[in-house]
């Protein structure tokens, strides 16, 4: 009986493609783009931030955005995986754009994370051959476009499961059908950092614009229409790897605190942080004054293995100061501890 189910959704689905508005496309063999608004259905709400964010909900409103801007654009054809609040299976996903003849599949997300910590814009990726390239090389264009927000770039990744294929499934299933696939993070939606840039219509339509524009920007489309011509549009084409492009899965190296100045009077300590991390790269960092009972926010790493900072103490307290860092696969590593004294009542 599911498997009737799933079969007569599957078939749903794709009459329904047959019936969306799209512009024709002047070239004779016109680039066709899937949009995939993630998640749908009772059952597959996706991440819930209540009551104002559920993903399948702010998927569906950035793909609508970025197909009407995508086919304002000459010789591209545009097609949505889904229109509405229906549930498909990410199998069907991948064969709605197989039967569409589909150049790339663009699943769109929203973020949370455990610890309700992370913020920035992160792009996910096959770890294998040309998917790889092809989702490493518009996987940077998309973040280019999304810094324009403040987001924090996060990367372009790999992830595999246990045995050894891409984790992800709709990215598994699309290579399987001989087709590339990303799945672009958007922002967090349980972050106060990343959650204002989605609290209205117009700032989630402006996201599905950007989506369009890394299309177009990959693809070097115009589009008299706007005014925007990327047919000269010039990017570095990422090479597909030798063999498989795994996921970092070990935490940073070499983390070092130092306490350079512990002002007793004032509360003032200036502190020096390094670390390394040469597969992923250094993302966030925090500190504790109480030994690890309690950590500070995330604060970005900025590219940077030597960070400086200061804090203030509070007084009359004698701190168990301590660091950790964390790389682009978010595995955080921790300092050594210093305790720099009791500082004064001020």
């Amino acid at each position: 009986m599911k498997k009737r189910t799933a079969a007569a959704v599957f078939l749903l689905a794709a009459c329904v493609l047959a019936f969306i508005p799209k512009t024709q496309a002047q070239a004779k063999e016109p680039v066709i783009v899937v949009i995939d608004p993630g998640h749908g259905g009772d059952q597959n709400r996706g991440g819930e931030v209540l009551p104002q964010y559920v993903e399948k909900n702010l998927t569906l409103q950035v793909a609508q955005s970025m197909k009407q801007t995508l086919e304002q654009f000459e010789g591209v054809q545009v097609y949505l995986t889904r229109i509405n609040d229906q549930e498909l299976s990410l199998e069907q996903r991948a064969q709605i754009a197989k039967a569409c003849n589909a150049d790339f599949l663009f699943s769109l997300h929203f973020n949370m994370s455990e610890e309700h910590n992370l913020y920035g814009t992160e792009v996910w990726t096959s770890a294998f051959g040309k998917y790889f390239s092809a989702g490493q090389t518009f996987g940077r264009l998309q973040l280019a476009e999304m810094s324009q927000y403040g987001l924090y770039a996060k990367g372009v990744k790999t992830r595999l499961n246990s045995r050894g294929t891409d984790y992800y499934g709709v990215i598994r299933a699309s290579r399987a059908l001989d087709l590339p696939c990303v799945i672009i993070e958007h922002c967090y939606m349980d972050h106060a950092i990343d959650s204002p840039q989605i609290n209205t219509p117009q700032k989630l339509a402006a996201f599905g614009i950007s989506d369009a524009i890394a299309v177009a920007k990959y693809f070097r489309l115009k589009s008299p229409a706007l005014g925007l011509d990327y047919t000269g549009f010039q990017y570095p084409v990422i090479s597909a790897p030798s063999g498989t492009a795994a996921p970092d899965t070990t935490p940073p190296e070499n983390v070092v605190m130092t306490v350079n100045n512990a002002d007793l009077a004032t509360g003032k300590v200036d502190i020096t942080l390094t670390a390394s991390d040469p597969q992923s790269g250094l993302l966030y960092y925090s500190y504790t004054l109480d030994g690890g009972i309690t950590w500070s926010t995330l604060y970005p790493c900025a590219g940077t293995n030597t960070i400086q900072f200061s804090i203030t103490v509070p007084a009359n307290t004698t701190p168990i100061l301590q660091c950790r860092v964390y790389n682009g696969y978010d595995i955080k590593a921790e300092s050594n501890i210093a305790i720099p004294g009791t500082f004064a009542t001020r």
